[in-house]
């Protein structure tokens, strides 16, 4: 059994080293993975950090293109890989050393569609650890719905899990044209489709937290398409969710609360989002329209546990309220300009 590790890279010369690091320091043989890098258009030294790790290990490839775009630039990857398991990660990110050896023999073992595991959101580099070493009595045999049904804060990023390259390639599954959001649907699919899952509750995975992603950019052109594709993703995943209510087959009353929460997050963010930057009220209107036309809107199942309290309550009030919220919305854009030109005077 082989495993393919994947990962799109710009501008990553910070973390790049870091992440193949954690990926060469592992109990396989280099016959046993292979890492392919799409570079897309780095303009910084990302591409030459990797083409020295190349000179030292030859279970590295590197792949060049320009702006194409992550999405587009996983699917590219998805094409060339030809492990038996497919692990798709983020440069900036990294995972704990001596993992993929016991992953991949329990994932083969069991003939999994995918292997599942957690993730842990940290700024340091070296916690290459577990506090507990893996071993294949921590892990449980379920099927993808089952897994959205017990775990209702289920992550939609995709990578905290490998999947079979057999069972995308039957499902004929690729990431959507959602440059930002894209892995929302991609993992959901995978979920639903899923028979055999093997569940691991140990945190493998290395979220990085850096000052400089584009989630985190307060550029005004960046915010306005991460929430073009915010509404995207909001609108496809309610789809998704809708046709799984029709689909009495299949009709699982908890996993829909599940997905129906997770969802109502997502929209919830982004209309905050809408009041807390400069957009106009005809933009904000148009918006929720379409939000409305697929259940979005009002959000119904938003408030549970890490969202029950006053503040979020009273948020949830006034958005779900139309003639509270545009009013509001109109007096924050007056009340903005206001404050701009008054700045600009003096």
């Amino acid at each position: 059994m082989k495993i393919s590790v994947l990962i799109p890279m710009y501008n990553a010369q910070d973390n790049i080293g870091n992440c193949l690091n954690s990926l060469l320091k592992q109990d396989l043989s280099e016959d046993d993975y292979e890492i392919i890098i799409m570079d897309d258009g780095s303009k910084d030294n990302s591409v030459t950090i990797v083409e020295d790790y190349m000179k030292l290990y030859n279970n590295i490839q590197l792949y060049k293109e320009s702006n194409s775009g992550c999405y587009s630039t996983r699917n590219k990857l998805l094409k060339l890989a030809k492990g038996d398991y497919i692990y798709n990660l983020d440069a900036d990110d990294y995972i704990v050393h001596n993992c993929l050896s016991i992953l991949l023999d329990i994932a083969s073992g069991q003939d999994v569609d995918l292997i599942c595991f957690k993730t842990l959101e940290t700024k340091d580099f070296s916690r290459t650890t577990l506090s507990t070493p893996i071993t294949e009595k921590e892990f449980e045999i379920i099927s993808g719905r089952e897994l959205l049904e017990k775990e209702w804060k289920m992550r939609y990023e995709i990578w905290w899990y490998f999947v079979k390259r057999t069972f995308l390639e039957t499902h004929q599954m690729v990431f959507n044209n959602n440059e930002y959001n894209a892995d929302v649907e991609f993992t959901l699919h995978c979920l639903l489709r899923a028979k055999q899952i093997a569940y691991l509750p140990l945190r493998i995975h290395r979220y990085v937290q850096t000052n400089d992603s584009l989630m985190r950019s307060s550029n005004f052109e960046i915010i306005k398409k991460r929430l073009f594709y915010s509404q995207m993703m909001i609108i496809n995943l309610s789809k998704i969710i809708n046709n799984l209510k029709q689909d009495d087959l299949r009709k699982n009353v908890i996993m829909l609360q599940n997905l129906s929460h997770r969802r109502d997050i997502f929209t919830f963010f982004h209309m905050v989002n809408m009041v807390k930057y400069p957009f106009s009220l005809e933009y904000i209107k148009r918006n929720i329209k379409e939000l409305e036309l697929v259940d979005a809107y009002p959000i119904i199942n938003f408030i549970r546990k890490e969202y029950d309290s006053l503040k979020y309550k009273l948020l949830l009030f006034i958005i779900n309220r139309i003639r509270l919220f545009y009013p509001l919305i109109a007096f924050k854009n007056i009340f903005y300009h206001r404050t701009n030109q008054n700045s600009l005077e003096s």
